[in-house]
């Protein structure tokens, strides 16, 4: 909804048709805001507890979140596996961000410029 219908307007008088201004011309100006939506969507869905623990009943399948509190729990509870666990829970979200990380900022310092 941001992007300027100027830009759209440019597009259909150099010829392009609607699919084609869709794809080579809004797609690539709002390639930070997929980016952004893909890493809070990532981040929400990686972290959820709730609906795992009322979905998953078998041991072998369960998310990380759910697996680390049980582990967690245990007593006595050995930090060091613990922080190992934590560790191996934070990799995949680090790799995600990283991923993305130039369309992340680039969400961020544009949506600071008005005008």
């Amino acid at each position: 909804m941001d992007v300027p219908g100027e830009i759209e307007e440019a597009a259909r008088l150099d010829g392009a048709g609607p699919f084609r201004t869709f794809f080579q011309v809004i797609v690539p100006i709002t390639k930070p805001a997929f980016a952004t939506v893909a890493i809070l969507t990532f981040l929400a869905q990686w972290g959820s507890y709730l609906w795992p623990v009322l979905m998953v009943s078998d041991p072998t399948v369960r998310p990380l979140p759910l697996a680390i509190s049980i582990f967690q729990n245990q007593q006595p509870p050995e930090w060091g596996q613990v922080l190992a666990f934590g560790t191996m829970f934070i990799v995949p979200v680090l790799a995600v961000f990283l991923v993305f990380q130039r369309w992340f900022v680039a969400s961020i310092s544009s949506s600071a410029i008005k005008g």
